[in-house]
């Protein structure tokens, strides 16, 4: 084409066809030609602000856009390619206003609205994105986007069952769509359908890449797990590692990957602990930190920081609110480092307390963080999640403090060398048992390494239930997948030395057909019939779960993997805990708090005295009923729940650290 002799018209028809070939450079070669004629200025205008948002040049576009809507300001489709671009720039609050102009200019418009649901859906305004995505599939009930979009926001808003809907109805336009089977996954996972979730994610795999198979190979390891079948949730994060595209996402998979080995039997904790100095050594290579300028001073007050994402309703939190509520601020500044992604009323409890200060993490990276560190001249650094989701391990991996500690949150090694100390206590950790698990060393707190505070609104102990049924009633509300084959066949024959004994557990998501394909069999082979067992689902809240102790005598804890809130609730609730003590940290936490609320009679050795404490346990309704009238005022007056105390010895074992630290750093 002879660019000299054609006209505008001509030359702008050309540059649409080269955007339309994806040759954008050539394209606005010829659109700023045609500028220079000073006709066809809107076309022209609309044009560049195409071509620029087709090579994500956002504020470029924004001007394009602006310039033509200048000359047609009642044109909605102007404004509605504005708005995207405003978006896609990341101004946000100009971009809804001007979206909200399209829509006004032409409510049937449904990429406005489509649009407008996008930018509030980035904004966390859900109720508003709902409605969006709903007013323009009421335009337009086949638009695919509107569909998938939907059922996003149907998920962050948590009903499921609505996200199910979306994804159906998105997948009926689109069968193979991957976002729409992720989330219809997710959305069933979420329901605890595991079965469900389980087949669409693998249906899902069929239809990506190998390359982009690892974050969907997480996802279904995780469900694999929840569904109690952690040897293939073990195999496949195994698959999920290989696939990954890089060190940061095969790092993260084989964190959650060692939290998954303590479900399973077949690992042994000398196995477990060397995965984990593995994962430390494989997966972590941090840059040389830069000297620490804090004080050196041994007796001046420390900056503690506890670094959490867990700050909010959320196991941890009875653990560590009564720790920062008692903190002395003569010894100890503390801080607050929440990488929290959806703040609760807890989150704002803690965020208020006079005292704490603190630091939203949530949306820093690791760098921001560190810094952040730093500026606050933290002293310590505590890690309050281990392994468990949402944890900053690599953060620790180059050093945030001159001195890092985890404790609380995860029952095992961090398996980094950089993480200095592991507390722990003389129960959990036995001096010369356990210290060769771990690449920390151990810090043993007096007591127990827990401090416990019941719930305010905790309901009151009720009656044994023994004397109204006439039976007794084991139970256990620990998560199921602390379950072990092994555990259900130990829980079968005490059920069958104890006549008319009954057995309540919780587990979410257990169908009556893999319940009696599964777990029934292991209960007949000792002849205590299926109908002698409840399973109970998903507890709505806290209290809720704690209702359900009324119906239990006598609590049965997990081997290997100890309950740990469980058990503290239930000696709340005034109902004796049997637990059997193993050879590393995660086997003997019902240790620690049985130890420290004075009841190591309650603590077995070995698999048949665990069977014989329970069943003697059983015998003797009298000593029953003692423990239902007298185990709250017990588990009250204990260390277990002493916060000041606790803190106390936390706080001189902080000092002694830091102590030691000046020293070194004086030689």
């Amino acid at each position: 084409m002879d660019a000299v002799t054609c006209s505008p018209r001509q030359l702008l028809d050309h540059a649409e066809l080269l955007h339309q070939a994806g040759r954008h450079a050539e394209a606005e070669q010829l659109c700023r030609r045609v500028l220079a004629f000073g006709t066809e200025q809107l076309e022209t205008f609309f044009l560049l602000g195409a071509i620029c948002s087709a090579g994500k040049r956002w504020d470029e576009a924004v001007g394009w856009y602006e310039q033509a809507a200048a000359l047609m300001p009642e044109l909605a489709l102007l404004k509605t390619n504005q708005g995207l671009a405003l978006m896609e720039a990341g101004r946000y609050a100009e971009a809804l206003v001007v979206l909200d102009r399209a829509i006004q200019l032409e409510p049937g418009s449904l990429n406005a609205q489509y649009n407008r649901g996008v930018l509030l859906q980035r904004l966390e305004r859900f109720d508003e994105a709902r409605a969006a995505f709903e007013q323009a599939l009421a335009l337009d009930p086949t638009h695919l986007n509107s569909w998938v979009n939907l059922s996003a926001v149907c998920l962050a808003q948590e009903d499921r069952e609505a996200a199910l809907h979306c994804c159906h109805h998105g997948l009926h336009l689109d069968p193979g769509h991957p976002a729409l089977l992720g989330n219809l996954a997710t959305a069933y996972g979420k329901l605890f359908r595991f079965d469900e979730a389980i087949a669409w994610y693998r249906r899902l795999l069929q239809k990506l890449p190998q390359q982009e198979q690892a974050e969907v190979l997480g996802r279904l390891a995780n469900c694999l797990s929840d569904n109690w079948q952690v040897d293939d949730a073990v195999a496949c994060f195994d698959l999920a590692v290989a696939s990954a595209a890089d060190l940061p996402q095969k790092r993260a998979l084989a964190s959650t990957r060692l939290f998954v080995l303590h479900y399973s039997p077949r690992w042994t904790a000398l196995e477990i602990a060397a995965a984990h100095k593995d994962w430390g050594e494989r997966y972590v290579t941090p840059p040389a930190s830069p000297p620490f300028n804090n004080i050196p001073d041994p007796d001046r007050p420390l900056r503690v920081a506890y670094l959490s994402p867990d700050l909010k309703i959320h196991a941890v939190i009875f653990f560590l609110q009564p720790v920062l509520a008692a903190h002395d601020p003569r010894q100890v500044t503390v801080y607050c480092y929440a990488d929290v992604k959806k703040p609760d009323r807890v989150t704002e409890q803690i965020r208020d307390h006079h005292g704490v200060v603190w630091r939203d993490c949530a949306s820093l990276d690791d760098d921001a963080v560190l810094q952040q560190l730093r500026d606050d001249r933290i002293d310590i650094l505590v890690d309050l999640a281990g392994h468990t989701a949402g944890n900053r391990l690599p953060l620790f991996a180059r050093r945030g403090a001159p001195l890092q500690v985890t404790w609380i949150g995860y029952p095992n090694t961090t398996g980094l060398k950089q993480m200095d100390y592991r507390i722990s206590d003389g129960w959990a950790d036995p001096p010369g048992m356990t210290e060769h698990l771990h690449t920390e060393q151990l810090l043993r707190l007096p007591d127990s390494f827990l401090c416990y505070r019941p719930g305010g609104d905790f309901p009151a102990v009720g009656p044994l239930p023994a004397q109204q049924n006439g039976y007794i009633t084991f139970g256990s509300f620990s998560n199921f997948k602390k379950v072990t084959p092994a555990m259900l066949g130990l829980w079968a024959a005490i059920l069958a030395a104890v006549p008319d004994s009954r057995l309540v557990f919780r587990a979410r998501g257990l169908t009556r057909e893999r319940f009696q394909r599964e777990i029934a069999p292991i209960f007949s082979a000792r002849q205590v019939a299926p109908e002698r067992i409840t399973v109970l689902g998903y507890a709505r809240s806290v209290v809720e779960n704690l209702q359900d102790y009324h119906r239990i005598d006598i609590a049965l804890d997990t081997f290997p993997y100890h309950g740990t809130t469980t058990t503290c609730e239930a000696l709340c609730m005034g109902v004796p805990v049997v637990t059997l003590a193993g050879d590393s940290h995660v086997s003997r936490v019902g240790v620690s708090l049985l130890s420290c609320v004075g009841l190591p009679e309650l603590i077995a050795a070995t698999p048949e005295q665990y069977q014989q404490l329970a069943v003697r346990l059983a015998a003797d309704t009298n000593r029953l009923q003692q423990f239902r009238s007298g185990l709250r005022d017990r588990l009250n007056g204990s260390p277990l729940t002493d916060n000041n105390r606790f803190t106390r010895n936390l706080e001189q074992l902080y000092r002694r650290i830091w102590q030691q630290w000046c020293r070194e750093v004086a030689l």
